[in-house]
């Protein structure tokens, strides 16, 4: 079970807490490297296959208001195939804790 430290934090505040994010991991202890933050799209290489990947920040900051169960799988409607980047960023943030 994870429990939210921020729950109505907005997004502003979590664009200034993750704007200077340089690398976070998976729960399962994939790295992802940040290369940019353009507007609110994260763009990011997971190091263990040199994949480019982005992720929509504003989607993020929605699935943590509304998620009351922070399963991998919970974020799908919200981040189409970054589920565990997703929930790597919460948890990188301090947002969530165990």
């Amino acid at each position: 079970m994870y429990t939210k430290t921020k729950p109505n934090i907005s997004f502003i505040e979590f664009i200034q807490l993750a704007g200077p994010v340089v690398s976070f991991n998976s729960l399962e202890g994939y790295e992802y490297v940040v290369k940019k933050l353009n507007g609110s799209t994260m763009h990011f290489i997971r190091t263990s296959t040199g994949a480019l990947w982005d992720m929509d920040l504003k989607q993020v900051h929605k699935a943590y208001l509304e998620l009351k169960d922070f399963k991998t799988k919970s974020f799908e409607k919200y981040v189409p195939r970054r589920h565990s980047p997703a929930l790597g960023l919460l948890f990188h943030l301090k947002l969530l804790v165990r």
